[in-house]
């Protein structure tokens, strides 16, 4: 299955076990888990940027 790297943004792999996300392009590799909590800082962090740039923001 497909992944986003969380390094480089390209196509990730995701094992068919869903234990490890392997990007072949920048060599990202990371435990399944630790990568959902690194898309959710990521997420976090575009949202937090989202907010304070429209106007009338936070």
């Amino acid at each position: 299955m497909d992944a986003k790297c969380a390094e480089c943004d390209k196509v990730a792999v995701l094992d068919d076990d869903v234990t490890t996300v392997k990007c072949p392009h920048c060599g990202f590799e990371a435990k399944y888990e630790d990568y959902l909590n690194l898309m959710k800082q990521r997420v976090g962090a575009m949202v937090d940027k989202f907010q304070f740039d429209k106007p009338g923001g936070f």
